[in-house]
């Protein structure tokens, strides 16, 4: 006989967001962009991708994880938790640094944990809502983005269970290897995650949130990219 699983926790869910030092933020848009422009973005970014996890009415706390004071400054101005990551070197470390958030945020969670990448400018709260809303009956879930070979954000839906992130290149497969299901939803903000000038170029048509608006109208950003993004 098959033995269900416990049905997942019903309190509002901890979005755990990492942020890498600034000085090495955004490296692929380095042909277009100066360094301090692709500073401007990147908390531009994130300002968008708090508010808008912040305005989800399922979601209760936000703890950014990075090694820079400021992107903390930035996560505190917007009313989220920061968490200091100690940015040593090596190969798993965003994952790391992950797992060691989440157990933090364990100890209080009543709810799903999410990992949630911080370069969602035209994340909504609808969106996000409607993920957590997917996830609730799988142990573990995936967002996979607008190229479907990465993963915008990863859904454990008890706070007691591991987190088990598997980000970096190919991560919707390796999360999906993990045992991890991925979820069906036309949420064009959640998928979409800017790396690149073309990802650049789709989240200034999709239409991003303020800050990201306001900081592509100063640099003066003129889209060149033609590529159609799918959204799944």
């Amino acid at each position: 006989m098959d033995v269900a699983h416990p049905p997942p926790p019903i309190g509002r869910a901890h979005v755990l967001i990492a942020v890498k030092g600034l000085d090495r933020a955004k490296s692929r848009l380095a042909p277009r962009l100066a360094p301090t422009d692709r500073t401007a973005l990147v908390l531009a970014m994130l300002r968008d991708t708090l508010a808008a996890a912040r305005s989800t009415p399922g979601v209760g706390d936000v703890t950014v994880i990075t090694p820079d004071p400021t992107v903390a400054a930035v996560a505190e101005a917007a009313g989220a938790r920061w968490h200091r990551d100690p940015d040593e070197p090596g190969p798993d470390r965003l994952n790391a640094a992950l797992r060691a958030a989440a157990r933090t945020a364990a100890r209080d969670a009543d709810g799903p944990i999410v990992a949630l990448q911080a370069d969602l400018p035209c994340l909504s709260g609808t969106e996000l809502s409607e993920a957590l809303d997917r996830a609730r009956p799988h142990p573990r879930a995936i967002v996979v983005d607008h190229h479907g070979t990465g993963t915008s954000a990863l859904i454990v839906g008890d706070a007691r269970a591991a987190l088990d992130p598997r980000f970096g290149a190919g991560s919707a497969r390796r999360h999906l290897d993990s045992g991890a299901t991925a979820l069906a939803g036309i949420w064009p903000g959640l998928r979409l995650d800017v790396d690149t000038a073309a990802d650049l170029d789709a989240a200034a048509a999709l239409g991003p949130g303020p800050a990201t608006a306001e900081t592509l109208r100063r640099i003066g950003w003129r889209a060149e990219s033609t590529r159609r993004t799918e959204f799944i």
